[in-house]
Parts: structure tokens; sequence; C-alpha cells
């Protein structure tokens, strides 16, 4: 599933450590709790941003 985040959302991403989604399975719909480390996420963007100017 595409995930799109806005620009007031994208630099919350950069300072945070983890990002906490719920979803429900396509198949049986119980909830699933996922927490996704964001160490790294800050200087990935900072360095896509470098390559994009070039």
């Amino acid at each position: 599933m595409p995930l799109a985040f806005d620009a007031k959302i994208a630099p919350l991403l950069e300072v945070a450590s983890t990002l906490k989604i719920n979803a429900v399975t396509a198949d049986t719909g119980p909830p699933v709790s996922l927490t996704i480390s964001l160490a790294g996420f800050s200087g990935a963007v900072t360095r896509s941003a470098e390559l994009s100017a070039d």
C-alpha cells in the first residue's frame, strides 16, 4: 500500500525515532500494529535532496 506524507509531516518524521502504524488485515480483519524505526531517515532525506539538486 503506498503511503504519502505532506510537507507538514516530513519534518516530523526527520526528528522522530519511530513511526507507529495501525492497520487491518485484508483477509481476516484483525488489527495489526507496526512500529518502524526511523533511524537514518533524516540522513536519507538529506542525501536524497543532495542527489536531486545535481
